[in-house]
């Protein structure tokens, strides 16, 4: 609350307060107030008291009433959203066609709606009496009120009851396996040693041949 709202609360409350003294000071058929004080009251302002206090009562309901009205202006809360509208009976599948039944839990609120899929603003028509709704038909619906934010806009689908719907196939794709970890690679063999050669077998003389014939006597 900032310093004029303190302000005019302040004055507010003394207007009220010098009201009712103003109004228990003057006569009446108990004497008013000044007579339980001694007749304080009614010599307070010389002879014409009570002209003097018809007039301050004036003035004073005056700044009351204009007061009271600033007041409630300037302390009027801020405008705040409008409940979404709901529908009776729910959406949900139909057979038959039949009466849907719009409400908004905001007093003042209009609601508007539309059956062709976009979203009501505030041209589109005013829900006054039960729609007909058809099996297959969508509604939407919004509520607005003066200077406050319009709500949501609640959608109400009647599909068909027992309609089926086909649904695309999915694609399933399948999981990969996971790629199998190749083997260790064999490590090289080291150096090999030489095998030591064999000997070459001793090669064995053919013994000599004898001569083929005898060698001639003398």
């Amino acid at each position: 609350m900032g310093f004029w709202e303190i302000l005019l609360c302040v004055l507010f409350l003394v207007i009220c307060f010098l009201l009712i003294i103003i109004v228990l000071l003057q006569k009446g058929k108990g004497g008013g107030l000044g007579a339980a004080f001694g007749g304080a009251g009614s010599s307070a302002f010389g002879t014409r008291t009570g002209d003097v206090f018809t007039w301050v009562t004036i003035v004073l309901t005056g700044l009351f009433l204009l007061l009271a009205v600033s007041t409630n202006l300037l302390l009027r809360p801020p405008p705040g959203l409008v409940t979404r509208p709901a529908f009776s009976p729910p959406p949900g599948p139909i057979s038959d066609r039949q009466a849907v039944t719009l409400g908004c839990s905001t007093d003042g609120a209009t609601i508007r709606y539309t059956t062709d899929g976009t979203d009501p603003d505030v041209n589109s028509a005013a829900y006054t009496k039960p729609l007909g709704v058809r099996p297959g038909d969508t509604i939407k619906a919004r509520a607005f009120r003066e200077k406050w934010t319009p709500s949501a806009v609640a959608v109400g689908e009647y599909p068909q009851a027992g309609a089926t719907t086909t649904n695309a196939p999915s694609m399933v794709i399948p999981a990969s396996k996971p790629a199998t970890p190749a083997a260790p690679a064999t490590p090289p063999a080291g150096p090999t040693k030489p095998k030591p050669a064999k000997p070459a077998a001793p090669v064995t003389p053919d013994p000599a041949t004898a001569p083929a014939t005898a060698p001639a006597t003398k």
